[in-house]
């Protein structure tokens, strides 16, 4: 057998690499055989298929967590088609109630992981997973953040050896040396893997070389590399012929060293807590390190097309030209598609693609790469910089770039149910999963009852946080928004997150109804624990919730939950947001379940009862609480109106005004200028008695701070009023220039507030009028502008009284005022 020579032997590279490249050899020798390789490269995966050929294995020994083996046989199945990945979760016995910590292991065609599986199989070798288990990898882990990829290369991207290297190269980065000296070899090339392999040791290697012992062991490198060195000599110890070692670069020459030296290996961490492991769907959306793939080379797309070409015909010098003028004509139909402003035309793609040829050529590449195309592309479409205007095009590039695919698992697979009835039930909805694209779903809730019931779906799978899909428009009933909408839209899209949270919710129930309850009693357990256990206002959301996704069989109990509320609850806002719930509730009752209930209408008529209980409890309102007090006024006084022209309630509105007539004599003030407008709107009062009420809380002697919350509250409730009665504003005008400097920069911000009740154009005609009042013209006041907001208007009206006082405890008052002439 040829030696494994390469140029890792070369007497300029460091002392220990020259001997990590003889003890390499020396291995192969003695039949233990490394691929050291860079994740999802086509390059690597095809040099690796040509070393099986020729070593024909007795085993493959593959990085990925030795606790994988139990999915070897799925990943065998002939109906697994990449992408794909195995989704590991550990859930620590420490910290039973956090969330699991998740780890991702996938494949695409042309990982050689994926390939030495699939080619290692064909030939007859005995495969097995190699590293250390996640669990026992989370016990060493500093990171903590709960998903990542298994594959992770962050040390290539951060070695400032390969950096160097790439400055010498004239490349921007270590993916464009990677591909300018790896990924663009000729198939003549591609096929030495003694060479390809010998050099990404030597590239790997010098990575390595840039990290300190103790940097790797803090972040799990080296307990993971102990573990594959025991399994590869315990593979050695018993079986009798060669062994291929598939690693990531960065350990070989670790595993290399150890081999060579013959030393034992160190101890591995003890696991603590449970893990399991599924196979699951991925998708090129989430395999592109240009959307934070940990690991691997970006645009899945863009490769998974050379890996093609690579198998249909190795020799055919011109695939790479013609795979640049697809995407270069997909990007332009997407263009015309999306009818993006500057769609491209074919002279322009024609011209892309001739100059993708002639960079390939230059650069001395056998056919445009990558990074050649996405030149050619800058080039000839970007207009400027790359982010001025260009985004929707530069997204139109990462797609085709990019793509979509999503791969498929058999039905055999060990997998939890609840992954498995989600996709039945979109698919019996006839949602469309058979990529990751997002797609917009219109329904029609009121006219087409299987519409309703994919509405449930959604609005469930949306329940269990899975990440399928998002309400974008249309009826909200949980929320009370939107209800004169008749069309709910919804975004939506399977991806791996989706089934890996649903795998995380399948300690809940093995159903997605069983999960739903769970989570609904869960609400309910954590509102007790909040102290809102009788808050009808939640009962009521709860309600609307258990509607919305269908959960038909909850309905009664919520129902008797939600009248002990009613008798128990203590706060008037939220019986009266509970009234409003339960209207919106009345107006669904079709699209939710609800009409054959009825508890609903029964729980209708008991909110005014409730509310007038607690009415009276506004009498000792607090200051700051008065504006939320006004608010469940409002609510409740818009709760008569529309129960009565949408419900039909017999609700008796004159037991509630004696109820407001007795808390006026009484209420505080903010709440006493709410029950004086609302009184003035309802034509219960006259202007006459309305100026008599004003007389009192704005003549002389009146209290400033009572007279200015009194405000609030009645423009709060009418802000109209102060534009509708004109004595209104002439007793505000009239009391506020009673106050000195301090009383009125005191309460200029609850001035301030009161005014934002009015819109715009009310506010000029306000200013208007108090300014005719003080002699002042409209003209005046809009002499100047200026770009002051709240604070500086604040700060300023402090400084202008802090000079005032200065000026008079020097006793130059007098004179500051006196007109002064040049």
């Amino acid at each position: 057998m040829p030696p494994e020579s390469s140029p890792a032997a070369d007497p300029r590279l460091p002392a220990r690499l020259q001997a990590a490249e003889r003890n390499r050899q020396a291995l192969a020798a003695a039949g233990v055989h490394f691929a050291p390789l860079r994740h999802h490269s086509p390059a690597c995966a095809y040099a690796l298929r040509a070393q099986l050929d020729e070593l024909r294995p007795a085993a493959v020994l593959i990085e990925g967590p030795a606790d994988f083996d139990a999915l070897i046989p799925d990943l065998l199945d002939p109906r697994s088609r990449p992408p794909l990945a195995i989704l590991s979760q550990h859930r620590s016995g420490a910290t039973a109630d956090a969330p699991p910590r998740s780890a991702f292991f996938p494949f695409c065609d042309y990982s050689p992981e994926w390939q030495a599986l699939r080619e290692g199989h064909r030939l007859g070798a005995r495969l097995a997973f190699i590293d250390l288990p996640w669990a026992r990898q989370v016990a060493v882990e500093e990171d903590p953040q709960q998903s990542r990829s298994l594959m992770a290369e962050r040390y290539l991207a951060h070695s400032a050896y390969l950096a160097a290297l790439a400055r010498e190269a004239h490349c921007r980065d270590h993916d464009e040396l990677w591909e300018h000296l790896f990924e663009l070899r000729s198939h003549g090339a591609l096929q030495d893997w003694r060479r390809l392999f010998g050099d990404a040791f030597a590239w790997c290697s010098m990575a390595r070389l840039d990290y300190e012992d103790d940097v790797l062991a803090a972040e799990g490198s080296l307990p993971r590399e102990a573990h594959m060195l025991a399994c590869i000599r315990d593979w050695r110890a018993r079986c009798d012929g060669p062994l291929l070692v598939v690693t990531g670069g960065f350990h070989t020459l670790a595993l290399v060293e150890a081999l060579a030296s013959d030393s034992p290996p160190a101890p591995t961490p003890a696991a603590d807590g449970e893990s399991q492991a599924w196979l699951i769907r991925y998708s090129f959306d989430r395999l592109d390190a240009l959307n934070g793939y940990a690991s691997g080379m970006p645009s899945p797309a863009y490769h998974q097309r050379v890996w093609e070409a690579l198998l249909e015909d190795p020799a055919d010098a011109l695939a790479r030209q013609r795979i640049a003028a697809r995407i270069l004509g997909a990007i332009a139909a997407e263009t015309r598609e999306r009818r993006l402003a500057d769609a491209l035309s074919f002279a322009s793609i024609s011209q892309a693609a001739q100059q993708a040829a002639g960079l390939a050529a230059l650069r001395q590449h056998p056919g445009p790469g990558r990074y050649d195309l996405l030149d050619a592309i800058h080039s000839c479409f970007v207009k400027g910089s790359l982010d001025d205007g260009q985004a929707a095009f530069l997204d139109a590039v990462k797609n085709q770039l990019g793509g979509n695919r999503l791969g498929d698992i058999p039905p055999s697979s060990l997998a939890p149910p609840l992954v498995e009835e989600a996709r039945r039930l979109a698919l019996g909805h006839h949602l469309d999963l058979s990529d990751s694209l997002q797609r917009r779903a219109r329904l029609d809730l009121y006219r087409k009852p299987r519409h309703r019931a994919r509405s449930r779906f959604l609005h469930l799978m949306a329940y269990l946080d899975s990440g399928f899909a998002r309400h974008q428009g249309g009826p909200d009933f949980v929320n009370g928004t939107g209800l004169d909408l008749l069309f709910e839209e919804w975004d939506y899209a399977w991806s791996p997150v989706v089934e890996a949270r649903l795998i995380e919710r399948s300690e809940l129930g093995s159903s997605l109804r069983e999960v739903a309850i769970r989570r609904l009693l869960d609400e309910e357990q954590a509102l007790q624990a909040s102290g809102q256990g009788r808050s009808a206002s939640r009962a009521a959301q709860l309600l609307a919730r258990a509607g919305s996704i269908g959960l038909g069989e909850q309905l009664p109990r919520l129902f008797d939950r939600l009248a002990e509320h009613l008798d128990e609850d203590p706060e008037l806002a939220s019986v009266v947001t509970c009234g409003q719930r339960l209207l919106h509730l009345w107006r669904g009752r079709e699209l939710l379940g609800l009409d054959e209930y009825p508890q609903l209408p029964a729980l209708l008529q008991r909110i005014l009862p409730a509310a007038l209980f607690l009415l009276p409890g506004l009498a000792t309102c607090e200051a700051e609480r008065e504006s939320a007090a006004t608010d469940a006024l409002l609510g409740l006084r818009e709760f008569l109106h529309l129960g009565g022209s949408q419900a039909g309630l017999a609700l008796h509105e004159a037991a509630l005004h004696e109820t407001l007539d007795r808390l006026q004599a009484v209420a505080p003030a903010g709440i006493a200028g709410a029950l004086d407008a609302l009184r003035f709107i309802d034509g219960r009062s006259s202007e006459e008695q309305l100026a008599e009420a004003l007389q009192r809380r704005f003549g002389t002697g009146a209290d400033s701070e009572g007279a200015v919350r009194y405000l609030n509250g009645l423009l709060q409730a009418a802000p109209e009023l102060i534009l509708r009665v004109d004595d209104l504003a002439h007793r505000l005008n009239a009391l506020v220039a009673d106050w000195d400097e301090a009383t009125f920069v005191r309460h200029l911000p609850d001035l301030r507030l009161a005014f934002t009740r009015l819109k715009p154009r009310e506010t000029g005609r306000l200013a208007d009028h108090l300014a005719q009042l003080n002699g002042i013209t409209g003209a005046a006041l809009d002499s100047a502008h200026h770009e002051l907001d709240s604070h500086d208007l604040l700060a300023g009206a402090a400084l202008q009284l802090a000079l005032k006082r200065s000026l008079e405890r020097d006793g130059l008052l007098a004179w500051a005022q006196e007109p002064h002439h040049e």
